[in-house]
């Protein structure tokens, strides 16, 4: 298969507007809106210019997994159930494993991967995200980096819906979505400081921290919107970007056990 652009984003649109199963609509929704995400988190990675295999934490519904793939990158991607987008895995044959990462080990051996991107993850992890970097730090080779992306606590859209007397996300729909889409909705999002003091816990080095947002298409709105991002410090941007390394073995955290009461 040859691909004439260098990021083959187009070779991923009609994949998915060629898609006939359950979850075209997740696809297509998701692509949407998320379009200009995958293609800065994809030049980011380029000039990270990892070599060896990039491991990708939480892949479905697997854009950004497979333009990596498409565009030659060794890629695994682990997911909490990979099933649901089947489809897309088989038709551009994309290695995603199956994996709860806070309940269970990275199937793979330390320092077997040169990259890690946790994208637009940490924010729904809901039972242990120390137990989830400490895994990440694991299969890492020291010295590699880890991209992190996550929706910023101190954004504009997220101060305003404090002012109204609103909570981030309504929970409501987050936890909805373990039933709609099979993962849990926004559960915490975070602010650059409180990621930092996770990632240096796990035994990661800060590189960089950085803050961005991204030009959709869309209504008033969003323009209103785009018009208050350029006027606003970038710490009040919509997402935070962190680049950290692997500087020391990690604490190596093993899974929570649930215990039960008797009776």
């Amino acid at each position: 298969m040859e691909l004439s652009e260098p990021v083959p984003i187009k070779y991923l649109w009609s994949t998915v507007k060629s898609m006939s199963g359950p979850a075209v609509a997740w696809h297509i929704d998701d692509l949407r809106n998320h379009e200009l995400r995958y293609l800065a988190d994809f030049d980011l990675i380029a000039d990270l210019a990892p070599g060896g295999t990039i491991l990708e934490i939480g892949s479905a519904p697997c854009h950004l997994t497979s333009l990596l793939t498409l565009s030659g990158y060794s890629t695994v991607g682990v997911d909490l159930n990979p099933e649901r987008v089947a489809e897309i895995i088989n038709r551009l044959q994309l290695d995603v494993r199956q994996c709860d990462i806070e309940r269970s080990e990275l199937p793979f051996p330390d320092g077997a991967f040169t990259c890690a991107l946790l994208c637009e993850t940490f924010e729904h992890l809901r039972v242990d995200p120390a137990f989830v970097l400490s895994q990440i730090n694991r299969v890492l080779a020291l010295g590699s980096p880890l991209v992190l992306t996550t929706p910023n606590v101190y954004s504009l859209p997220s101060l305003a819906r404090f002012l109204l007397g609103r909570s981030i996300a309504d929970p409501s729909e987050e936890f909805g979505k373990l039933r709609s889409i099979g993962h849990m909705g926004h559960v915490r999002e975070y602010s650059a400081c409180e990621l930092a003091r996770f990632l240096k816990a796990s035994g990661f080095a800060i590189q960089s921290i950085g803050y961005r947002y991204h030009k959709n298409k869309g209504g008033w709105k969003l323009k209103i919107l785009r018009m208050a991002y350029l006027l606003a410090p970038r710490k009040f941007h919509r997402e935070i970007v962190i680049v950290a390394r692997k500087a020391s073995a990690g604490p190596q955290l093993s899974p929570l056990e649930i215990h039960h009461l008797p009776g």
